[in-house]
């Protein structure tokens, strides 16, 4: 199974002074599944500050794996209760992050649906934001 999607994705930011920073991105997609995952594939565009970054999302019933290509490289795991480390790759550099992730809700099918994540945002042990990340997927 695949099939072109739209993709709808809004990022929240929170920083300790509590300060909001919102992203929202609609884009085509793709969705496929391959035994128990299914796929998403988008590519990123100015308003997310990565245009040239192609976005791939494993997800899974518990865990969900953001893996970018391109311009900015990036592969990051979400899951409930647990620490995950990554790196974020630049033209201004490497990054290592961390999230620990209070939340996975995945509600997928082949028709599409949505995910949502929460979790807290680390570079260098040292924590920089709370996080809130939907992404809708509906037929196109």
């Amino acid at each position: 199974m695949k099939k072109d999607v739209w993709v709808r994705v809004k990022g929240v930011q929170r920083n300790e002074r509590g300060e909001e920073d919102i992203i929202e991105l609609i884009t085509e997609g793709r969705l496929f599944r391959k035994e128990d995952s299914y796929y998403i594939i988008y590519r990123e565009t100015a308003i997310s500050g990565m245009e040239g970054t192609t976005t791939s999302l494993k997800v899974e019933p518990s865990r969900v794996t953001l893996n970018r290509m391109g311009a900015s490289e990036q592969k990051q795991t979400f899951e409930e209760g647990l620490l995950h480390t990554g790196s974020y790759i630049t033209a201004f550099g490497t990054f290592h992050m961390s999230v620990i992730t209070s939340r996975v809700d995945v509600d997928l099918t082949d028709d599409g649906g949505s995910i949502n994540l929460e979790y807290e945002l680390q570079v260098g042990r040292e924590k920089i934001s709370d996080n809130k990340l939907s992404i809708m997927v509906e037929n196109r």
